[in-house]
């Protein structure tokens, strides 16, 4: 892990406030072909708004998260209504088949008993006796509790409370009846994800994006310390992650130590932290000290500390402002606008809803210039919920609060990585026999260093592969999810009969695109660079 650090501007600017941009950079994964088991807990809305299209689409996406994990991983899961059924114990996916045909014997009930079923599985995870395994609930709802535990503070708490005994939470709202302001803050508070899935096609993408980032987890309970010196004084968080703030004990009022909650990093990650101070030049401290902690998965779960101090320039008057924290800035405090935004419109406030994501359109536009690729995504995203509103849609503060949380950590996605310039040629990865566990790590390691000479466009052929486990289906999502986050893409090609089952069983097909052969993909590819360069 690397942190990092810097100030908008030096600390003896004549402004008033200073912008703090504090990053996480994980690496790309470790090298060896070992993993932490994961055990995960599905806890699934079955109630009577769940019939059809959305309780079919469901089964289908977790019978699809199943074959993504490996033999190593465990699952139970649970389907609530008005009673908390047992669809699966908790056991060991040793034989895969049984557990999705449990799966594929929900049926819908009637009312909404959310934390019933939710609890129930935070149990089991708690009660499970691998003590390096790395736990996760999955809660899927469409509704706001009708049973159980409705008070929204007490269900917030349950998320933290779970999370601090290693359990995290991550949370997807389907169709138009939740809470989605509440469901943000279960997951925020649970070190989790949050999801909105408007529509059923929708949710074997979710499934497929939140098994990309537990499958290839590097870090959990990641603890954020910053500490103010005199002659700095805290102002603002503008990130949206939960945090605390430790008094001062010799200045009544004025913050020592701010500690932030940044929950857990999966392999090849960046989270940017945007922090707002104020220097009162009543001293002048050297530096700021910033710490991290954090369990190393890759290692057994041991328990890493990592420490720099920020050297403060307090002679240089200059009101030259770094781009890079002013970018971040900026989409750090647009996602805490749209969160905003969405419970002003939720609230029934929708003038003011629009007018705030105007202001955001406003301040994008101005610093356009500084990250264009960026910032014009993100005024084209701000725009297009603002349109949402103007329509009268309904789910548009759903979008809002689901937009907040894809930008919690920035959009260090768009940006190239250092010293890599990326071209449109397109290199053929060409397997020589079977793909399984302990393969894994030797192909990722070839396409890393692939992707260091610059290349992002990438076809997989695999004709001499006539078996690949669940293993090399999590390594194809990771690999796929490096490229698209530097605007390229993965096609896999040749794939034997045995292997296109694979694919078929498991709906990859649905995430990655096979080409019958090695010439048809790359034209495929070629035909999309050429659409991306018009």
């Amino acid at each position: 892990m690397i942190l990092s650090a810097k100030l908008m501007r030096p600390a003896g600017s004549s402004a008033k406030s200073n912008t703090l941009l504090v990053r996480l950079n994980s690496p790309t994964g470790p090298a060896s072909a070992q993993r932490q088991p994961l055990v995960l807990g599905l806890a699934l809305d079955r109630s009577w708004s769940m019939k059809g299209s959305k309780m079919d689409s469901v089964i289908q996406a977790s019978s699809s998260l199943v074959n993504w994990l490996t033999r190593r991983d465990f699952l139970t899961a649970v389907a609530y209504a008005e009673d908390v059924q047992v669809i699966q114990p908790l056991v060991p996916l040793a034989e895969k088949n049984s557990v999705i045909h449990r799966l594929n014997s929900i049926q819908v009930g009637t009312s909404t008993n959310l934390s019933g079923g939710w609890l129930h599985v935070l149990r089991t995870l708690e009660l499970h006796p691998i003590a390096d395994g790395y736990k996760r609930v999955i809660l899927l709802t469409d509704g706001n509790p009708t049973l159980g535990i409705k008070d929204p503070v007490q269900l917030i708490q349950i998320a933290a409370d779970a999370y601090k005994k290693g359990i995290s939470t991550t949370v997807i709202g389907f169709g138009n009846d939740f809470n989605e302001i509440l469901l943000k803050e279960i997951a925020e508070s649970g070190g989790g994800n949050f999801y909105y899935v408007e529509t059923p096609e929708e949710t074997g993408d979710i499934f497929f994006k939140e098994f990309g980032d537990i499958g290839t987890l590097y870090a959990q309970s990641i603890e954020l310390k910053i500490d103010f010196p005199k002659g700095i004084d805290y102002l603002d968080l503008v990130s949206e992650v939960s945090s605390y703030q430790e008094p001062d004990p010799e200045e009544t009022g004025r913050t020592k130590t701010l500690v932030l909650e940044v929950g857990d990093m999966r392999a090849d990650d960046v989270k940017s932290l945007v922090v707002q101070l104020r220097p009162t030049k009543k001293d002048t401290p050297p530096n700021i000290n910033i710490s991290a902690s954090y369990y190393e998965l890759t290692d057994g779960a041991k328990l890493e500390q990592k420490t720099i101090d920020i050297p403060l320039d307090w002679n240089d008057d200059s009101a030259k402002e770094d781009a890079d924290v002013v970018v971040e800035a900026t989409i750090a405090k647009t996602g805490k606008g749209l969160r905003k935004a969405g419970t002003l419109l939720k609230e029934g406030y929708t003038d003011e809803s629009i007018a705030l994501l105007n202001d955001l359109i406003k301040d994008i536009n101005e610093k356009e210039e500084l990250a264009p690729e960026v910032l014009q995504t993100l005024g084209f995203r701000v725009s297009s919920l603002k349109n949402r509103i103007l329509e009268n849609s309904p789910t548009a503060a759903k979008h809002l609060v689901a937009s907040a949380s894809e930008l919690q950590y920035g959009a260090m996605e768009n940006f190239p990585d250092d010293g890599v310039e990326y071209h449109d040629q397109i290199f053929a990865y060409r397997t020589n026999e079977d793909i399984d566990l302990y393969r894994c790590p030797e192909i990722k390691t070839a396409i890393q260093e692939k992707m260091k000479e610059g290349y992002r466009y990438i076809v997989f052929n695999l004709a001499k592969s006539s078996y690949i486990d669940s293993s090399a289906i999590g390594m194809l999502i990771q690999v796929a999810g490096w490229l698209r986050k530097r605007g390229g893409e993965l096609i896999v090609s040749n794939l034997r009969s045995s292997v296109k089952k694979v694919f078929s069983i498991t709906r990859l097909e649905s995430h990655i695109r096979a080409s019958e052969t090695e010439e048809e993909a790359q034209s495929l590819l070629k035909a999309w660079i050429e659409s991306k360069a018009v």
